[in-house]
């Protein structure tokens, strides 16, 4: 599964071309407040300032130093982010120590405070906890995939006892019940690749919600009914049909907004003709990361 998410990566990122590189990157988390009591549940996010270098992709792990395991993740959310694309959604080690990730977005970006991703935890026993990144790598949008040079900056959160006379805080109960916006009409993409899924046709889809963050998407097929799905979905249909697809995506409030494929105009080979200029692109792009990932080793 990992080769499919990696050249899935590859695939849909679009690189544009900076010359050069000035400052690094650094990579920090915020939240509401340092200082929690027991049983609130509180967002931390995770976010990157690109210091006027022109970023398009950031994979890596995020450590919770735990005392006494006084916190738990209860969710993620993907609210906001400054991406578009996630070959691997942020997820929990089994150990509920780590959290890893790998985004992207298209074309780049160059901001500061610029959202990577949310975190939801729940504070369950007074103590403190560190959270600090590790094994971080930024790429820049040369059309090269150059590793930047990063900065990184830990979070200290402290657990303070639970106060009896007043109600747990919990901001991210306040937050979803507070979304009522349906999420962002997004389009669906049909094509296939002898790397993907044994070079059956797939569909891709990615929505966007900025209050609560995508929770997941159904699918149905052929008026059949709809199965959960992540954001890639193989057809059943691998023959030259039309092809009758529908896709829900829902937020974490439970709103919902629904997509139908609709056949590109101009195709090719049963293909619209911007998906291969995309795969040759993509593929030099390829290319180009293994061989600086290569060179980074041996300097190390």
């Amino acid at each position: 599964m990992k080769k499919y998410v990696f050249k899935l990566m590859v695939l849909f990122l679009v690189i544009g071309f900076v010359p050069s590189f000035a400052n690094a990157a650094n990579i920090y988390f915020e939240t509401t407040k340092n200082t929690v009591s027991v049983g609130d549940i509180f967002i931390v996010s995770a976010k990157i300032d690109s210091k006027g270098t022109e970023v398009n992709s950031v994979e890596g792990d995020f450590v919770l130093d735990l005392n006494n395991s006084n916190i738990v993740v209860n969710d993620f959310s993907l609210a906001k982010s400054i991406f578009s694309l996630w070959p691997r959604t942020p997820s929990l080690s089994k150990d509920g120590n780590t959290i890893s990730f790998v985004g992207g977005v298209p074309g780049g970006f160059d901001l500061d405070k610029a959202i990577l991703f949310n975190i939801i935890l729940q504070a369950d026993k007074e103590g403190d906890i560190k959270i600090s990144p590790k094994n971080i790598a930024v790429f820049a949008n040369d059309g090269k995939g150059t590793r930047l040079p990063i900065e990184v900056s830990s979070l200290d959160i402290k657990v303070l006892p639970k106060n009896e006379s007043v109600a747990p805080n919990n901001e991210w109960s306040t937050l979803v019940t507070g979304d009522k916006t349906n999420p962002e009409d997004f389009d669906i993409v049909v094509g296939k690749d002898s790397t993907l899924f044994e070079g059956r046709r797939f569909a891709f889809f990615t929505a966007v919600d900025n209050q609560s963050g995508i929770s997941y998407y159904e699918v149905s097929e052929n008026d059949n009914p709809a199965i959960r799905s992540g954001s890639m979905y193989v057809l059943e249909n691998q023959g030259e049909d039309d092809i009758n697809l529908k896709v829900t995506a829902y937020d974490k409030a439970g709103n919902k907004t629904d997509s139908v494929y609709k056949k590109p105009g101009f195709m090719v080979f049963g293909f619209p003709l911007s998906f291969f200029i995309i795969i040759i692109i993509s593929w030099f792009l390829f290319m180009r990361i293994k061989r600086n990932k290569k060179n980074v080793q041996k300097e190390q």
